[in-house]
């Protein structure tokens, strides 16, 4: 009797371990993550066969909001692959692997920041060179304007104004905000403290800018100005003029601003009162203004000793302050123009600074 239901036992459990199904694990399909987004690892049925219940283990733990779950919460931000470990009532194990991608839709990037000077074309391409190697991915980029394509992974851009450019990806299900990228413009104001203005004929001004330009450079330069290539040109134009001047800001872009010097007619004639013969090719020279009206003048300069060390009929404006072909030194001279006009004589001094 007692052998009989010891064979009926081991036949019974014989049944039951080899009619039940072989213990299997499934960890799910492979998937992928957007950037900052989570999924769940595991399949609807992650356990079967065996002998229920089963414990689940998760590893690595990276990322996972349990280990011991059949479908944990993964974040992440690098590709893993997960292993799930399923036990059942008999210590039976069974495996399976699942591997979660990251997009890497965080690699299309708007670009560098970079500046321009205004009125210039910039043809600035927008975005990192990888954009261009994408495939299956859509680029939107805001706000469009100066762009020469707001859908192109890499768009020309020249905006009027100083933009911020932010990019937008679209890639295998995956929208992000990959970043954004500024275009500033740069200006220079050149803004000259000198005012349109009007002077007698003969008569020199000085014409200001009150900007600090690393170069400058007036306009004409037609024999009516001295230190063209200065913040403070001198001018005695014979008639109304216009003068630009275009300098060169420490940021490297131009500008420009203009003024009008109006020419009244006169005969009268202006003496300077100085002049520096350096051969520099500014001042010189013994300046008197308007002294071509007066063709049949003779002028003759004195030394401090009463000696004429100059005489010229017909002056010009050409003595350099030499005499016998030698330069007289730093000092205060006299003079004598003699118009021979009903303008009579003129007298006075002029300091020679070396």
């Amino acid at each position: 009797m007692k052998a009989r239901f010891f064979y009926s036992f081991i036949l019974f459990l014989f049944v039951r371990v080899t009619s039940a199904q072989s213990l299997s694990a499934n960890a799910g399909p492979d998937f992928t993550l957007c950037p900052g987004s989570s999924g769940v690892l595991g399949s609807s049925v992650p356990a079967s066969g065996g002998l229920p219940p089963y414990i689940f283990t998760w590893s690595p733990a990276t990322g996972l909001s349990s280990t011991g779950v059949p479908n944990p919460t993964v974040t992440i931000n690098t590709q893993t692959t997960y292993t799930l470990q399923v036990r059942d009532a008999n210590d039976s194990l069974a495996y399976d692997y699942v591997t979660v991608f990251v997009s890497n839709i965080m690699q299309y990037t708007a670009g560098k920041d970079t500046s321009y000077c205004m009125g210039l074309n910039l043809n600035y391409v927008l975005g990192n060179p990888i954009n261009a190697t994408a495939t299956a991915t859509s680029f939107s980029w805001s706000p469009a304007a100066g762009l020469n394509n707001a859908s192109s992974p890499n768009p020309i851009a020249n905006p009027s104004v100083t933009t911020t450019y932010s990019l937008t990806v679209t890639s295998g299900g995956c929208t992000a905000q990959t970043g954004t990228v500024t275009i500033t413009l740069l200006t220079f104001n050149l803004n000259l403290a000198f005012t349109d203005t009007t002077i007698k004929e003969g008569q020199t001004i000085t014409l200001i800018s009150n900007s600090s330009a690393a170069s400058y450079t007036w306009i004409p330069n037609n024999g009516f100005i001295k230190y063209a290539n200065t913040s403070t040109p001198d001018v005695n134009p014979v008639n109304g003029t216009t003068y630009t001047v275009f300098a060169i800001g420490s940021n490297g872009c131009w500008g420009a601003d203009t003024v009008r010097v109006n020419v009244t007619p006169d005969d009268e004639l202006v003496f300077y009162s100085a002049f520096t013969p350096n051969g520099d090719g500014n001042n010189d020279y013994f300046y008197i203004g308007n002294i071509s009206k007066y063709p049949d003048n003779v002028l003759k300069i004195y030394n401090r000793y009463g000696q004429v060390i100059f005489t010229s009929s017909g002056y010009k404006n050409d003595w350099n302050g030499s005499y016998q072909g030698n330069d007289v030194p730093t000092g205060t001279y006299f003079y004598i123009l003699y118009t021979n006009s009903p303008k009579g004589n003129y007298k006075g001094s002029v300091t020679i600074l070396r």
